[in-house]
C-alpha cells in the first residue's frame, strides 16, 4: 500500500516521498504522530505559542524587540495563568527561549 500511495504522489507531483509501513501500521492502530507526541511536552499550547510569536513580532514592529529574559517572562506568565501551581515555580527553564526563537526562526 505504502509503495502504491508513493507511486501515485510520484505521478500528481513529481516529487518523492517514503512512506515507512511500520508508522501507517501504528497510526491505523491508534498511535500519534511525533509532533502530536512532542507538542504534549510542550509548555505551551499551539495556540499559546503563536500568541507568544503575535506579541514578540507586535514588539519589534514598535521598535523594542524582545530580548531572552522578556520573551521568558511572557511565556512564563502565560504558563502560570493556564496550569497554576502545577507550574514551576522557576518557569520555562534554561535555554528554552533559544530552543523557541529556533523551532519558530522561520517566522521570528
Amino acid at each position: 500500500v505504502c509503495a502504491e500511495v508513493e507511486a501515485e504522489y510520484r505521478r500528481k507531483t513529481n516529487k518523492r516521498i517514503s512512506l515507512n509501513h511500520n508508522t501507517v501500521r501504528n497510526l491505523v492502530k491508534g498511535g500519534q504522530l511525533q509532533r502530536e507526541f512532542n507538542e504534549e511536552k510542550s509548555w505551551l499550547t499551539r495556540e499559546e505559542a503563536e500568541e507568544v510569536i503575535t506579541y514578540v513580532l507586535e514588539c519589534a514592529s514598535w521598535g523594542h524587540p524582545l530580548d531572552h529574559k522578556r520573551l521568558k517572562e511572557h511565556a512564563d506568565e502565560l504558563c502560570r495563568a493556564r496550569l497554576g501551581s502545577n507550574f514551576p515555580e522557576c518557569g520555562v527553564g534554561k535555554g528554552w527561549t533559544y530552543r523557541f526563537v529556533a523551532k519558530h526562526s522561520d517566522r521570528l
